[in-house]
């Protein structure tokens, strides 16, 4: 307590005569009157990171120490200190920093958007950082792939972050269960089916590798689409339902055709009537959806407490320090009410049942559930779902609470109607 704060340092006796400026007897200790989260308030000095880096690596036997260009000029003092007091010395080797379109990674600039209210924790999905990335629902096969196909260089580059998209597709194609889903459901009525109809199909997760498995959807005369599946009024570049339109439904004989719409107080389409065309002959649908059952008795839909869809953080590709200003303030939606088929419980249960996956899910690490909803994207659950173990192996899905985040979209079909 003799010194008050920035009254006195213990500074390196370096070489001021250095062209170098980091050798230029650099502060070794620096006194601060501040709460340390481990010491508390023990101490009121403390090493710079000039004087700790090095001797922290050496100290814990780091074979080479890998540092972004900043560090260049660095690299001198780190190798005069170690010498000076004649411990190991690892290597230091410069690279330049990744950069990736429509997003920041630097610690500084994160915690200012934190501050600023544009994302919501350090590990935001809509950010790039590794953590964030985790919690997406990102595998790490597809960020090993997607540095390995960069290498590493000191030039001054700028990814397109399309690039890691496309590793993270191609990481979900090999992994990822196929699931029938409704982000925005939209009631159907078969109408010619009694309201007794229910049949079982078998279905496979992946039509292109049975080592997937299967699943037993229900299917009846109440059904669930999506909302974007569905127009009131036809164009000719559209082919998916409208009225008098014939559409195909996915895994099943038969397709469905529109004959009629019922809509609420609002204006607003509530209910859509259809023909099942199981008898005589139909058109041949140019086009088949996606369809979730309306089958309580069979867990049928399995509903989703929130969606969240995530969207590049900027507007534009190039984020620096006026970005704050390009913030996209629709890069998260979030949507409540959608539902899933009995295939997204039942892979949870299957996942559960494993020694890994009992292991992960007590930890809680909910994000190594990965679905592909056909025709819509990439899911996996988020770290704010409620998934006891419990719940699961009584197979009480009412006991959970499912929130999933969007990790990236399907390739997109640029001649495809959206």
């Amino acid at each position: 307590g003799r010194y008050a704060a920035n009254e006195a340092t213990l500074r390196m006796k370096m070489d001021l005569e250095d062209n170098n400026t980091q050798m230029w007897d650099l502060v070794a200790y620096r006194i601060m009157f501040k709460h340390h989260h481990r010491t508390g308030d023990t101490w009121c000095i403390y090493p710079t990171y000039d004087f700790t880096h090095c001797l922290c690596d050496s100290f814990e036997n780091i074979t080479h120490s890998l540092c972004t260009k900043e560090f260049f000029l660095s690299r001198q003092s780190y190798y005069w200190l170690c010498d000076a007091v004649e411990v190991y010395k690892p290597v230091q080797w410069e690279y330049s920093r990744l950069n990736v379109t429509n997003t920041l990674l630097s610690k500084r600039k994160i915690q200012a958007l934190k501050t600023a209210g544009h994302i919501t924790s350090l590990d935001d999905p809509r950010l790039y950082t590794l953590p964030a990335l985790r919690r997406r629902g990102v595998p790490p096969q597809a960020i090993n792939a997607f540095v390995r196909e960069l290498g590493v260089t000191t030039s001054d580059t700028v990814i397109e972050v399309g690039r890691l998209e496309n590793h993270i597709r191609g990481a979900l194609n090999e992994c990822a269960p196929r699931i029938m889903a409704a982000i925005h459901p939209l009631r159907v009525v078969l109408e010619n089916l009694p309201e007794s109809h229910f049949e079982e199909l078998d279905v496979p997760y992946n039509p292109r590798d049975d080592s997937f498995g299967s699943r037993r959807v229900p299917f009846t005369r109440t059904l669930y689409i999506d909302r974007s599946d569905f127009r009131d009024v036809d164009s000719p570049d559209y082919f998916r339902l409208a009225p008098n339109k014939t559409v195909g439904l996915n895994s099943l004989a038969h397709p469905i055709t529109c004959t009629g719409v019922r809509h609420a107080a609002d204006g607003s389409i509530s209910e859509v009537l259809c023909r099942y065309e199981n008898e005589g002959s139909a058109p041949k649908p140019k086009s088949y959806i996606q369809w979730v059952a309306d089958c309580p008795q069979r867990g049928s839909p399995v509903r989703i407490d929130e969606v969240r869809i995530y969207n590049q953080l900027f507007k534009s590709s190039s984020a620096d320090e006026g970005s704050m200003k390009d913030v996209d303030p629709n890069s998260l939606e979030v949507v409540r009410g959608a539902v899933a088929d009995v295939g997204l419980w039942d892979s949870i249960k299957r996942y559960a049942a494993t020694a890994v996956g009992k292991k992960e899910l007590g930890e809680h690490h909910v994000e190594n559930l990965r679905f592909q909803f056909m025709r819509i994207g990439y899911f996996a659950l988020d770290k704010d779902t409620e998934l006891p173990l419990g719940a699961i192996e009584a197979n009480k899905i009412e006991d959970a609470k499912l929130i999933m985040n969007r990790v990236v979209t399907l390739k997109e079909d640029s001649k495809k109607e959206a």
